[in-house]
């Protein structure tokens, strides 16, 4: 039958009572789940789907939040809610690899204070699903207000005690404060839209974002940021240390199942395009990782004094679930004190206590292992993590990562770093640049480019002025490197000198013609301010070229060539493509624009098509 809700609700105040839930029954029965995935962005791989409700539309609600208002205000929520959560847990069972995964519920927090509120329903629609009782994270929107701490962690240490994952969505929105956060710790924050919207163009929002997940990680919670929808919000997420993603560059909902839910493919791709030294970062951490053996968390407490007699090297034991995800560490120095109370080995070995060992479970920050050093260091400090990191690799428990084996990692990684970047601009250097080019080139892509930047009357200049302003000249375009080919991932190292090299993929060509010629014109402007005033005005020095001769020489440019690299070859090296650069560079050089590309076509020889921007 057709449902109008307020009509309805008009007619029950009136009699003076609430909807009845046979009502509902029907409305739910219209409504359906659709799912959309929250992926690893290292590696692709789906930590979990979002149910999403769909189709509320044809019962009459004009929004799902009128929905659960209407509910709320006929007394209804809590019957409401578990109708709905039936529905979506039903429908995520059917998932392949159900158990591997998590369900995102988005739960009205106002549920705890309904008359028929009843704890213990969820557990059991989640058992007759043969699903763990974590495989469920409970969404409590920050829209409703959540600001009142003590509230927050009533409804988390309810939840938590059932053995239920909690998660603060819409973080940003609304009304939280980072106290309510601070004490009652989430198991995941999930950043608001609007503050990822753009992140990769706005400085503002990326510190914002990255200060929120400093935060998250020092509390042991995870990161999700919602609403990506650009590959560069994507590589911005990732790179400031975002735990997980969703939104429409990942997957849109769906009400239809997925036929896969390892990975999705696609994002698997960029991960993977642009992982870089984090595959180096990710080495050395495997090498330093303490393969501590853990402890699944049904364990009788018992045999944990058991486990810490056997491992007396061993300080803290991870805890770990049936599917082998990590759950925080179990400190040897809390448990024994625990034992050498009064009564402490009595109480342990009490049967009810013998399923429980929550009492010692301590929280503990967790990163993938593709996390690079950079934010673990980051994230260790923050947390002021005694116990050290837990590292995962798709989301199982992999090692454990102490504050020695973490210093002696960075320590390495700076040295195998120091090696193979140049020491003026800490940029990648020579080495770098032929390792990254050699596995970039090795696997076919549509559209790739590399650059080759050469300064123009760069002896003059250092002649004249001394090697520390020529060196201030190089830092000078090293930044405006940054800035000018920031927005699509490039990869840019420093031969030497004033050589540069940079390399991209999957971007149109004009768009790289357009961030090379940006560059050149930023370097063109700014490097002036280091002419005195006489020779700006005049436009040109007086020096010794390099044959020893007097000469005039205009201010210095930055001359580039752009070498289009075919989709299909796989056998080009970075000697193959110097090649081809050298011939554009003087090409460049002697044109007005101080640009030219050319496309390496040929197996031996270079392909005549060179091109000249106007």
């Amino acid at each position: 039958m057709a449902f109008d809700a307020e009509d309805e609700l008009t007619a029950d105040r009136a009699a003076g009572s609430a909807l009845r839930l046979r009502n509902w029954k029907q409305i739910v029965e219209k409504v359906d789940f659709a799912f959309q995935p929250i992926v690893n962005p290292h590696t692709g791989h789906i930590f979990g789907y979002e149910a999403l409700l769909r189709r509320w539309e044809d019962s009459g609600f004009d929004s799902i939040q009128s929905l659960f208002d209407t509910a709320w205000e006929t007394g209804n929520l809590h019957g409401v809610d578990m109708m709905l959560r039936e529905k979506a847990i039903a429908k995520f069972a059917r998932l392949p690899e159900a158990r591997r995964l998590k369900l995102f519920y988005n739960f009205d927090s106002r549920v705890v204070r309904t008359p028929d509120y009843q704890p213990g329903r969820t557990a059991e629609l989640l058992r007759k699903a043969g699903l763990e009782r974590d495989t469920i994270f409970l969404e409590i929107s920050e829209r409703h207000d959540i600001s009142n701490a003590q509230y927050l962690q009533d409804i988390l240490t309810r939840y938590r005690s059932q053995g239920f994952k909690v998660a603060i969505d819409d973080y940003g929105s609304g009304f939280a404060q980072l106290r309510a956060l601070y004490e009652c710790e989430p198991d995941i924050i999930k950043i608001d839209r609007f503050f990822i919207d753009g992140i990769d163009r706005d400085r503002r929002k990326e510190l914002f974002v990255s200060q929120i997940t400093a935060f998250a990680h020092m509390i042991a919670a995870q990161v999700v940021a919602e609403g990506v929808e650009t590959r560069e919000e994507f590589l911005c997420c990732r790179r400031i240390g975002c735990d997980l993603v969703q939104g429409f560059f990942i997957a849109r909902p769906s009400v239809d199942l997925p036929e896969r839910t390892d990975i999705v493919p696609a994002i698997s791709g960029v991960a993977i395009e642009n992982r870089r030294g984090v595959e180096r970062d990710g080495d050395v951490l495997r090498s330093y990782l303490l393969e501590t053996p853990p402890i699944e968390n049904n364990i009788n407490p018992v045999e944990i004094l058991s486990y810490f007699q056997k491992n007396t090297d061993i300080a803290i034991a991870p805890v770990i679930n049936r599917q082998g995800e990590p759950l925080g560490v179990i400190r040897d120095s809390d448990f024994k004190a625990f034992i050498y109370t009064p009564f402490g080995r009595e109480l342990l070995q009490n049967p009810a206590n013998r399923t429980n060992i929550s009492r010692f479970l301590r929280r503990c920050p967790i990163a993938d292992i593709n996390t690079s050093l950079s934010e673990l260091l980051e994230t260790f400090v923050a947390a002021n993590s005694l116990d050290g990191v837990i590292l995962t690799e798709k989301g199982v428990y992999l090692g454990v990562l102490d504050q020695s084996a973490l210093l002696r990692a960075v320590n390495e990684r700076n040295t195998l770093n120091a090696r193979d970047e140049n020491p003026l601009t800490r940029l990648p250097g020579n080495s770098a640049i032929y390792r990254y080019a050699a596995n970039a080139l090795a696997k076919p892509r549509r559209r790739r480019f590399a650059v080759y930047f050469d300064f123009d009357n760069f002896k003059p200049f250092n002649d004249l002025y001394g090697f520390r302003q020529g060196d201030r000249a190089i830092l000078l375009f090293k930044d405006i490197l940054g800035k000018a080919l920031s927005q699509n991932d490039w990869f840019v190292g420093h031969i030497g000198g004033d050589d540069f090299f940079a390399y991209v993929q999957s971007i149109d060509f004009e768009d790289a013609v357009s961030a090379v010629q940006r560059a050149q014109s930023m370097f063109d402007e700014q490097i002036k301010s280091f002419y005195d005033a006489q020779t700006r005005d005049q436009g040109y020095l007086i020096g010794k070229g390099r044959n020893g001769e007097s000469s005039e020489f205009p201010l210095m440019t930055v001359s580039a060539a752009l070498v289009r690299i075919p989709p299909e070859r796989t056998d080009i090296t970075l000697d193959h493509i110097s090649i081809e650069a050298a011939k554009l560079k003087t090409i460049a050089k002697n044109s007005v624009t101080r640009f030219a590309a050319g496309h390496y076509d040929a197996p031996d020889n270079i392909a005549p098509m060179i091109q000249e921007p106007g």
